[in-house]
């Protein structure tokens, strides 16, 4: 027996001495079905379960590798095919979370079970299993994606193993507990004080999908959805919450009812997973998860009443519509790997604004797609951009993955392949994609070929491949020539880049369908070009047109230059064109003064045509354009006349609408006022709004006497009236803020509250505000948003540098992995000074940062074109405009 125990320890440690493997685990060894029991109260420090895993080793074995992380292993053992028990030896790896088990001797390729025995802490960084507390409340959720599975169970965490779950949850009595799969048994103990809820089996699911909760949550019953043409059993749809948030949980779940019921008809495959939950969890910090079966939101974007802005109603069932989408676009059919991770998130954005369009048409979801494409080619205009589908090699590869590159120019590569095949041939390829690979796979190379096959075209993949493959933003030139009454198109394609970047060595070429929509006299016609060389001619069809849009509809991502006397005429028809092609030409007007082409004049000259509209997105088109010119050209002499000038383009508007909105304004109405009044408080600092606003941020803070009732504020206005009452009250109003933060649990009012602490300009209540965002009233999910909110501030950026610096440690501490923070600190810096000086604090301190590498590389590049440019427009032709503007000019 010693000799036997000495070569069990032998033989282990031998095992033990193997490499941990990077990226993907071995091959050889493939889970088929995971028993997991949990017993979990949220008020301990830690909790315990058994994991029973079914096993194929496909091959002759002495160990294998799976993933754990920070879980003390207290039993395990193998039992092979014959029902034989091995013990198994294990050494952990916590740094990329890898547990090597080491079987008494080699096994034969076989079924076998692992059983694995442990406990663990609650995770503090909101991965994994991790607790929240509201008032006296203690919930205990998860958060499994991307690779944080390993910290809540030992599995085999990664997407392409997709197995069927068995999970039992033991919980306090007084505890409601949740899961993917509907609960079909519960059990009280003999002492009363635990129950036992038994869930039923799942539909194969990877690790990152699985979820349970665990609290006193209020469940709100949604409609029961009917058999339709495509599912044959009814579905139960629910939306659960905190204790005490029911009354506000019933407007979520009756939208969704449609939204299921539309991914259904569209995609021709039943909703897949047993039952729908919609749960809300304060500061959930991913924002909203797709788990099958039971979606965790941020509880924000669930809760809603007489008093949640515009704004709201719109981001939370935008993000609901994103979630629910996932359950056939990731769930259903799941990524192999992490760098098909745009086929989960560039599908879920491309879903979310269809459905939107067709079911919310009142929230503007064409402007909505619109404003996500040209967000990412923001990113996209930087040299360090990174691919859509990048290789993941790394825990920070797959972080970095997580952007507005594969979610926003993801879903519109999407949306231009749709608009160029046809929404039929693209819905009908979609259908038979998702129906062959249900419940597994599916990659790049899959849903190419699909497309291709049932299109019947055959430049599908160059078009995809051209987009998915390499960084960067097309620049399409156009010059339209016209001769004996017919035109002919000249276009070109380069990478755009903003003015100041190095031109990269080798020319990047895409194929890029160029849909243009050509105006003669009243009537148009639209118009597609694939565009797959340096410079092409193409024959236009018709007579000759009188003007052109460049991206009909704003289908197409990529940006565009027209020749001087073809942009001139787009613009003489402003009116003609499309809300959408209206925010494609603002995009042409900035980008083209950020590469250099036109004067800063351009973006303000161009400003008149758009402060008209009736649409948000277009009335604010250029706003970005004229804050920047307003930060880093013009000095104290300029800034009064840039003031004057978008003051009398938008004080009227605001003055039309109002202040405090009424029952019967749109969405449209509702938030051209909230962006109206927050350019005119914020960037042009107009007096007569902010003393408005400040108005009701001081009724609303109870600055006049007795309680404070945020209600008091008009809903849209509300995080606006705050933060200039913060600003332009001072101590009274900032004091009143940090008060109401102490009590009030109100997800949305939170934020907008804490948004107004950090905004503070005096220095001293802005020592305060940061001290606060450490302290105990402020959960680490909400301490970016105090960062933020200072350095949205001129004002405040050199000091929050000055108190970051020393504090890195503490808040480090309670944001371990947040690499993003660079981009925080990061903000708005515009110097060669300020660019080295990031690059020489951060750069020995990025491995800290998960993901921090690349964050940096993007801030460092950000700066030095910032300054670039700055440099580039000098202040010259703007002291002109203004001069030209003065009193007593004609």
């Amino acid at each position: 027996m010693r000799l036997l125990a000495c070569a069990l320890i032998l033989f282990a440690s031998v095992r033990a001495a193997a490499a941990a493997p990077t990226g993907k685990l071995p091959s050889g060894v493939t889970p088929t079905h995971y028993a997991l029991e949990l017993t979990i109260d949220p008020r301990a420090a830690r909790f315990s379960g058994q994991a029973r895993i079914r096993i194929t080793l496909a091959q002759p074995a002495d160990h294998l590798w799976l993933h754990g992380k920070k879980l003390a292993l207290t039993h395990l053992e193998l039992i092979d095919a014959a029902g034989g028990r091995h013990p198994l030896t294990s050494r952990m790896y916590d740094e990329p979370g890898l547990i090597e088990l080491a079987f008494d001797k080699p096994l034969p390729a076989q079924e076998a079970q692992l059983v694995i025995d442990f406990d663990a802490p609650f995770n503090p960084e909101s991965e994994g299993l991790f607790k929240v507390k509201v008032g006296s409340d203690f919930y205990a959720v998860t958060q499994m994606e991307a690779i944080t599975a390993r910290y809540a169970f030992p599995g085999f965490d990664e997407p392409r193993f997709k197995t069927p779950f068995d999970i039992t949850l033991t919980v306090p009595s007084a505890d409601t507990a949740l899961s993917n799969a509907r609960a079909t048994g519960e059990k009280t103990s003999a002492d009363g004080r635990w129950k036992t809820t038994t869930f039923a089996t799942t539909r194969p699911l990877p690790t990152y999908l699985v979820a349970f909760a665990v609290g006193p949550w209020d469940i709100v019953p949604g409609p029961v959805l009917a058999p339709n043409g495509v599912r044959a059993e009814p579905l139960s749809l629910r939306v659960v919450g905190p204790h005490g948030t029911g009354p506000q949980l019933h407007w979520i779940v009756e939208q969704m009812a449609g939204v299921t019921d539309y991914f259904e008809r569209y995609t021709g495959q039943a909703y897949a997973f047993g039952k729908l939950d919609l749960l809300g969890v304060p500061g959930f910090s991913a924002s909203a998860m797709e788990n099958a079966g039971l979606i965790i939101f941020d509880d924000a974007l669930l809760r809603f009443d007489a008093h949640s802005p515009a704004s709201s109603y719109v981001d939370g069932y935008v993000t609901a519509a994103h979630e629910v989408s996932h359950q056939w676009f990731g769930d259903l059919v799941t990524m192999p790997w992490w760098d098909d991770l745009w086929l989960n998130e560039s599908f879920a954005n491309w879903a979310q604004a269809r459905v939107t369009i067709a079911l919310k048409p009142e929230y503007l979801g064409e402007l909505g797609r619109v404003g996500d494409a040209l967000s990412a080619m923001s990113s996209d205009s930087l040299l360090s951009a990174r691919r859509i589908r990048q290789p993941i090699a790394s825990q920070d590869d797959i972080e970095n993955a997580f952007d507005d590159i594969t979610y926003e120019k993801g879903a519109a590569l999407l949306r231009m392949t749709e608009g160029w095949l046809g929404a039929d041939a693209y819905r009908d390829a979609l259908r038979e994609y998702l129906a062959t690979r249900a419940f597994g796979s599916g990659s790049t190379d899959d849903l190419i070929a699909t497309l291709e096959k049932v299109s019947g075209n055959r430049d599908i993949g160059g078009v995809m491949r051209s987009f998915l493959d390499q960084a960067g933003v097309p620049l399409i030139r156009s010059e339209l020539r016209c001769r004996d009454g017919k035109g002919t198109l000249l276009l070109g394609q380069t990478r755009y880049l903003p003015y100041g970047a190095a031109v990269p060595p080798d020319a990047s070429l895409w194929h890029v369908p160029v849909c243009m929509r050509f105006g003669r006299g009243d009537a148009s016609d639209r118009q597609c070009f694939l565009l797959t060389q340096a410079r092409q001619e193409f024959p236009v069809a018709g007579t000759c047109a009188d003007w052109y849009a460049p991206n009909a509809g704003a289908d197409g991502y990529y940006r565009t230059a027209l020749e001087a006397s073809d942009f001139a005429a787009l613009g003489a028809h402003f009116a003609q064109l499309q809300p959408a092609e209206q925010m494609a030409y603002a995009d042409s007007v900035a980008s083209g003064f950020r590469h250099g082409d036109l004067a800063p004049t351009a973006v303000l000259d161009a400003m008149p045509a758009f402060a008209s509209s009736g649409y948000p997105q277009v009335a604010a088109a250029l706003f970005t354009g004229f804050k920047w010119i307003r930060d880093y050209l013009a000095d104290a002499q300029v800034r009064p006349a840039l003031d004057a000038f978008a003051a009398r383009l938008y004080t009227p508007r605001l003055q039309a609408l109002g202040y405090r909105g009424s029952p019967d304004d749109t969405i449209a109405v509702r938030g051209l006022r909230a962006q109206i009044a927050e350019f005119l408080a914020l960037t042009v600092r107009d007096a007569g709004t902010r003393k408005a606003l400040a108005e009701q941020g001081r009724a609303a803070l109870g600055l006049d006497g007795g309680k404070a009732d945020l209600a008091r504020a008009d809903a849209d206005l509300r995080a606006l009236a705050l933060e200039v009452a913060v600003q332009d009250l001072g101590r009274p109003a900032f004091d009143a803020v940090e008060r109401e933060l102490r009590s009030n649990l109100e997800t949305q009012q939170r934020n907008e509250l804490l948004n107004a602490l950090g905004s503070t300009l005096d220095a001293g209540l802005g020592e305060r505000a940061l001290a606060f965002a450490l302290g105990a009233d402020v959960p680490a999910g909400e301490m970016k948003t105090i960062f933020l909110a200072q350095t949205n501030q001129a004002e405040n950026r050199r000091a929050f540098w000055r108190w970051f610096k020393p504090h890195f440690d503490p808040i480090r501490t309670r944001l371990p992995d947040e690499g993003g923070i660079i981009g925080i600190v990061a903000n708005g810096w515009c110097s060669d000074a300020e660019q080295k000086e990031l690059a020489g604090w951060f750069g020995p301190r990025a491995k800290q940062l998960l993901g921090a590498g690349r964050t940096l590389e993007q801030a460092v590049e950000s700066i030095q074109q910032c300054r670039a440019l700055r440099e580039h427009a000098g202040a010259g032709t703007l002291t002109e405009w203004a001069d030209a503007r003065a009193p007593g000019k004609p």
